[in-house]
């Protein structure tokens, strides 16, 4: 059974990892059913309008996850402002998301903001969980599949934008398109199960597991 180092903080921030997952799943399906429902038939964009939301609460409350990871990296040039960046990008995000559903900002800037703190998570993402994969005293499957998500938005969106952009028949167009599509969703699908496994992580469930059958010690 696995054990890790507790770091102070762990156990407060495991509770919004947990619930930072379960609005990201409310935002995985809400950003789905739009597309499904309301994207054909042109709205009313109920479900767009609760994705916006749930959208500024997922970056609210990813950023104490991430600072709280982050204390788990070995120091480099590169960690601090990697995560001051991501930092800011999350409160970005949650803001251009929030002035949205409050009608104060137009979809086309809010949606460039936002696009851009994706794009920055995914780079954390990316960088942060390869490094942290050479951790010892980090789990290796919470790292792979974060690497994962990084690099899998990293590749799809660029993809998927060059597909729109290639000249040449439609059927060509569609494929590089739904190559880069896929990646994109599938990092996108995987990033609240992150989150959950990084609340389990950070509150040591494991750690706090006794095993089965176990017999107290005699005094």
């Amino acid at each position: 059974m696995e054990q890790f180092t507790e770091v102070p903080g762990d156990r407060a921030v495991s509770v919004l990892a947990y619930s930072a997952a379960a609005v990201g799943v409310a935002g995985v399906l809400t950003l789905g059913a739009m597309y499904a429902v309301e994207v054909p038939r042109g709205g009313p964009f109920v479900f767009g309008a609760i994705n916006d939301a749930t959208g500024a609460v997922f970056n609210v409350l990813v950023i104490p996850v991430i600072m709280q990871v982050h204390k788990r990296l070995p120091k480099a040039p590169w960690t601090e402002p990697l995560k001051w960046v991501t930092v800011a990008a999350c409160a970005a995000g949650a803001t251009s998301s929030a002035l949205l559903v409050l009608k104060v900002l137009d979809f086309e800037p809010s949606t460039a903001v936002s696009v851009a703190a994706i794009v920055i998570q995914g780079v954390w993402f990316l960088m942060a969980n390869n490094k942290l994969l050479h951790v010892e005293d980090y789990p290796k499957v919470l790292a792979k599949l974060g690497r994962f998500i990084g690099g899998a938005l990293l590749i799809g969106l660029p993809v998927a934008g060059l597909g729109f952009l290639l000249p040449g028949p439609e059927w060509l167009r569609y494929t590089v398109m739904g190559v880069g599509f896929i990646a994109g969703a599938s990092s996108w699908a995987a990033w609240p199960y992150w989150y959950f496994k990084a609340g389990r992580f950070l509150g040591h469930k494991r750690a706090a597991e006794a095993p089965r059958g176990a017999s107290p010690e005699p005094a």
